[in-house]
């Protein structure tokens, strides 16, 4: 089974409060999985990684073997496919992260989409930030 996942990542203020939104789909489009996640303190671009983080580590605990990742986030997409070089020690160790769990996947692909196309991802992060 291929897993498709959107996530995003939110702050109210950068850094300030945090979530992490993700939604899962399968081949056919039908709903697997809602989470939003309250992550506490840190910038926007953090929350991003930490949704992605959570969305590979959900499905390895789910035995999912191929996955495609969509963010709205152009950064992330392209810091972790080598696109963009990284020069903040965080995020550098961030795309370090995203990619050793990565590797345990038979597939792994992530793309950027634009945000209307990652509303209810965005919707369960922003949720996320108001329940913690």
């Amino acid at each position: 089974m291929r897993w498709h996942v959107h996530v995003d990542g939110a702050s109210s203020g950068n850094p300030g409060r945090s979530g992490a939104g993700i939604f899962v789909q399968d081949e056919e489009g039908g709903e697997l999985l809602k989470e939003a996640v309250f992550l506490g303190e840190m910038t926007n671009n953090m929350a991003e990684y930490e949704a992605l983080i959570h969305a590979l580590k959900i499905a390895i605990d789910r035995s999912v073997r191929e996955i495609t990742v969509y963010t709205d986030s152009l950064l992330v997409a392209n810091q972790v496919t080598g696109v963009y070089k990284i020069k903040n020690a965080t995020l550098f160790s961030y795309v370090k992260q995203v990619k050793n769990i990565a590797s345990n996947f038979e597939h792994f692909a992530i793309q950027y989409v634009p945000r209307e196309q990652n509303r209810v991802a965005d919707k369960l992060a922003k949720d996320a930030i108001k329940k913690g």
